[in-house]
């Protein structure tokens, strides 16, 4: 790949695969420190939130085609396993927001190597069978119907309250007079 590579702050979508020497990887997958990444791609600052790490032998072949093509979106159909060294080298997925919507001039060392660039969110999408219906056709007909007239909520609570207030002057009318 060239060396400088140049990413417009208008980028979105692409997704960079790096192969990474140990001594950058292992910082990033143990603590989620990126300044040794970053120094290998020439001292940009980068979004860890948007990165993965694979250590050397992490994922298997159809693993590492699974994750890209349902993890990131990837049309099956560009991924070229036969470039990506995931068997042999730990490796950074870095997405275009990694980047922060600035231009940037990654200028890569013997520390990274870029070894893919893919495209995200343009795998196709799933065929539907339309459903047929005649549920949304025309318009009804007749007139319509008029709503119940119901008591209000303060009417019943009223009527609610009143029971209450017969049922306890009964009862103690019966206490007192001893019926």
């Amino acid at each position: 790949m060239d060396n400088p590579l140049e990413i417009s702050k208008h980028e979105t979508g692409l997704l960079r695969v790096f192969q990474v020497t140990d001594d950058v990887a292992l910082p990033y997958s143990l603590k989620g420190d990126s300044e040794y990444l970053e120094r290998a791609l020439g001292g940009t600052s980068l979004d860890p939130q948007e990165m993965q790490s694979l250590n050397a032998g992490e994922l298997s072949e159809d693993e590492l085609r699974r994750l890209l093509v349902e993890g990131y979106d990837i049309a099956p159909e560009t991924v070229n396993m036969s470039k990506i060294p995931h068997t042999t080298s730990a490796l950074i997925l870095v997405r275009s927001a990694a980047f922060e919507k600035k231009p940037v001039l990654l200028k890569l060392t013997e520390n990274a190597k870029l070894v893919a660039t893919l495209t995200e969110g343009r795998a196709p999408a799933p065929k539907f069978t339309p459903l047929v219906s005649d549920a949304a056709k025309g318009l009804l007909e007749g007139p319509a119907a008029d709503a119940k007239q119901g008591r209000g909520f303060g009417a019943r609570l009223a009527l609610i309250a009143l029971a209450a207030m017969v049922s306890a002057a009964a009862i103690m009318y019966f206490y007192y007079t001893g019926l």
